[in-house]
């Protein structure tokens, strides 16, 4: 069986930006630079760069806060921390709230994921339009038979991971064209965190869930969490009947070529005043070829700034 897998063709190596503290340093500065915000999506990259930032930079004074990506926002801008990492950029209005205040917005695309749609795996039907999808978020299709009509699964249960999440802001803005997500009485319901979506997929044959295309190849989880499990991963389609041939998984080589419909970007917002200040620094070390987005690759996202090679590979 022949397949297709990136290379990265060069990764220049990058100098750290200094992380080295100031005793003038006020109290306020200190405790700002103390924490980093990220949706709780991101988690499992997220903390990779971070520890190895920690082990490169000889330095552990940042320590992170996985929540919601609107939570992480409003503690940017509320000052609270300096760095978020979200999958959005920041507003007009909230870049202007920041100015006003005398900080300077950085904001820096790291790498691209896929919203992955995973299914039990005693489900049958593993393939779906971007159409089919966008109907049961809307309440339109609220039973297996709406999509496929010999499905004995009865009713659809969509699980995403949390209601202020990047991934639900991602559907309402990227894929409802104008309709809204029906939470209301719908078949439409929110976990806690990503694991807890994978946990009720695993537990309810009726169900899809909704995650993180990193949750998919966790190295750092030793349950494997996706693909030892009876979990698997749809294929979607842009067309209007999914086939084998117009349907894409959210790999890397998909996400590279964009075949796979549901990409977001993932980024680093900083308003650290100082250049040699640790938020600052932490944000530089994910933007670095080496290791900062090679640690993205290897994660099987798609680093914002690749230099990549296609090859065919024979597979045994």
């Amino acid at each position: 069986m022949k397949t297709k897998l990136l290379f990265l063709s060069a990764f220049a190596l990058g100098l750290l930006a200094s992380c080295g503290g100031n005793k003038q340093q006020d109290t306020a500065y200190e405790e700002q630079c103390r924490y980093f915000a990220a949706d709780e999506s991101l988690w499992p990259v997220i903390d990779e760069e971070l520890d190895i930032f920690h082990m490169k930079s000889k330095r552990d004074s940042i320590h992170p806060l996985y929540t919601s990506e609107q939570e992480a926002i409003e503690k940017l801008l509320n000052k609270e921390v300096l760095l978020v990492f979200t999958t959005r950029t920041l507003t007009p209005s909230e870049e202007t709230t920041l100015k006003s205040q005398q900080y300077n917005p950085r904001t820096v695309a790291l790498a691209y994921d896929g919203l992955a749609l995973i299914v039990n795996k005693a489900n049958p039907d593993s393939m779906i339009t971007v159409d089919q999808f966008r109907s049961i978020l809307a309440g339109e299709a609220t039973k297996w038979t709406d999509l496929y009509a010999d499905s004995k699964l009865g009713n659809i249960k969509m699980v995403f991971d949390n209601p202020r999440s990047a991934t639900v802001r991602f559907c309402a803005d990227s894929i409802m064209q104008g309709k809204t997500i029906k939470t209301d009485g719908g078949n439409v319901q929110a976990a806690n965190t990503s694991r807890e979506v994978v946990d009720y997929v695993e537990n309810h044959e009726n169900a899809i869930g909704v995650v993180g295309s990193i949750w998919l190849d966790d190295q750092r989880d030793t349950t494997n969490l996706i693909y030892n499990r009876t979990v698997k991963v749809m294929r979607v389609s842009r067309a209007e009947e999914a086939t084998k041939a117009n349907s894409y998984t959210p790999d890397q080589y998909n996400i590279a070529y964009n075949y796979y419909p549901f990409i977001r970007t993932i980024y680093a917002l900083c308003i650290d005043p100082r250049s040699s200040g640790v938020p600052r620094a932490f944000s530089n070390f994910c933007w670095l070829p080496n290791p900062g987005q090679l640690i993205f690759f290897r994660a099987g996202l798609f680093p914002a700034r690749a230099d990549y090679s296609v090859r065919d590979v024979e597979i045994k």
